[in-house]
């Protein structure tokens, strides 16, 4: 960082283009917002088409719509050449989009963990290797911030066996892809959530169950509260901008203080 850099140039993203999945709602769509308060030209993409264009729309000239599947190798490639063809580059992805179902350990099965994996590790691997190569490409750094949980770091809600495993190897994917792509001066990091308001989006999927287990459990989180997304969003917009440019390699836990309780 250098000495004569003003607080207001740490957190500016002007000339940036970023790429935030799973942006059509809750810490994606406060993201997103964020960084284009801040500069960047944000690309919207979410398996949510309608989701995404309404959030495109709010933001005007400074976002654009893009949907897709982590389900479908093909679906994510498609829609990271389709940003690239229209933005030019990616130089700030935000790898949020995930699925959180609760499966109680005597009724996980094989189908639902193999789905928890594909979506949550590879689809997610799938869009970090192509953000990467269009960043290697340009040649001028980047950012990769993956959205994990304090459920990849800590046991916190019941029912999540295959969820926190997931999210325990995106974390794992950061640190790796931290190391290999550190020569590129691309830096990667994780953020890791607690308990994020609503606790309980709507709508629901089927079979769901609320949340329960310590994360719930009153007392537990030392600022008595959920976080709302625009509080995790805020060490995004830290990481993606000049204000980070020393960090990698970590997985930075936003709990309000649930990991020391």
């Amino acid at each position: 960082m250098s000495g004569g850099q003003t607080l207001l140039s740490l957190f500016r993203l002007d000339g940036k283009v970023a790429l935030v999945t799973g942006a059509a709602s809750g810490i994606g769509k406060a993201t997103a917002r964020l960084l284009a308060d801040a500069g960047a030209t944000v690309a919207i993409a979410d398996i949510d088409a309608d989701g995404a264009r309404k959030v495109a729309d709010e933001l005007g000239e400074a976002a654009r719509a893009y949907a897709f599947d982590l389900r479908d190798d093909q679906s994510i490639t498609a829609m990271v050449a389709a940003v690239a063809r229209d933005l030019g580059t990616v130089d700030i992805l935000v790898n949020n989009a995930g699925i959180y179902p609760k499966y109680p350990l005597d009724a996980l099965g094989q189908g639902d963990w193999q789905d928890m994996q594909q979506v949550n590790v590879w689809g997610c691997f799938v869009v970090l290797r192509e953000c990467a190569r269009l960043m290697r490409e340009k040649g001028d750094g980047g950012r990769i911030i993956n959205i994990s949980s304090i459920g990849g770091l800590r046991t916190a809600v019941n029912d999540q066996i295959a969820y926190n495993a997931s999210k325990a190897a995106l974390d794992s994917m950061t640190y790796s892809a931290a190391l290999d792509l550190a020569k590129h001066d691309i830096l990667v990091n994780s953020i890791c959530p607690g308990a994020v308001a609503p606790l309980d989006p709507k709508p629901h999927s089927a079979g769901h169950q609320p949340a329960k287990g310590p994360l719930v459990d009153a007392g537990r989180i030392l600022l008595r509260r959920a976080a709302t997304p625009d509080e995790v969003a805020a060490p995004i917009l830290m990481l993606a901008s000049a204000a980070g440019g020393y960090i990698t390699g970590q997985a930075i836990v936003i709990d309000g203080g649930f990991s020391v309780s």
